[in-house]
């Protein structure tokens, strides 16, 4: 018999929870961006949805060589075609972001890497931000100029009236 003042070793496992209802909703770009980035990233996301972090690594990787191809980027290597863009006037950290999610995307499918699902979860956002700044804000302000001219236009014939 065991004595009572022996301490009884803990066994501990990983538990995964997978949300079943309701269905968890992929990351989603917004509509401003070109529809070949947009649908690269929304396979991307599905897959991060239902953890298969190798392959979502690969393809938010995918979605910066759209990007890339997209804003007529040259260079041999995707790390040479992310660097033309920072002569472009791209700011670093954006330029920062693009390499960490080619990063990932390299080790995930040259290095079988897997990575967690919150380090997943960020490269999406620097991607996701990386569009708004690339298309989403100036889109935005293309409308808003838009909206504040027509508002001129109205304006002076309303004023001209007799």
């Amino acid at each position: 018999m065991k004595k009572e003042n022996e301490k009884k070793e803990l066994e501990f496992s990983e538990i995964r929870r997978r949300v079943i209802w309701p269905e968890p909703v992929p990351r989603k770009l917004d509509p401003e961006v070109p529809e070949k980035i947009r649908a690269l990233f929304d396979e991307a996301a599905r897959t991060e949805s239902v953890g298969a972090m190798r392959l979502a690594g690969a393809g938010y990787r995918a979605a910066v060589e759209e990007i890339c191809k997209d804003k007529g980027a040259s260079g041999r290597t995707l790390y040479d075609k992310i660097t033309d863009l920072e002569s472009r006037g791209l700011p670093a950290d954006v330029i920062d972001a693009l390499h960490e999610a080619r990063m990932v995307g390299n080790d995930s499918l040259h290095d079988g890497l897997e990575y967690a699902a919150n380090e997943l979860a960020d490269i999406a956002k620097l991607v996701t931000e990386v569009t708004v700044i690339l298309y989403v804000q100036p889109a935005e302000r293309a409308r808003f100029a838009a909206d504040r001219q027509a508002r001129r236009t109205a304006h002076k014939a309303a004023s001209n009236r007799p």
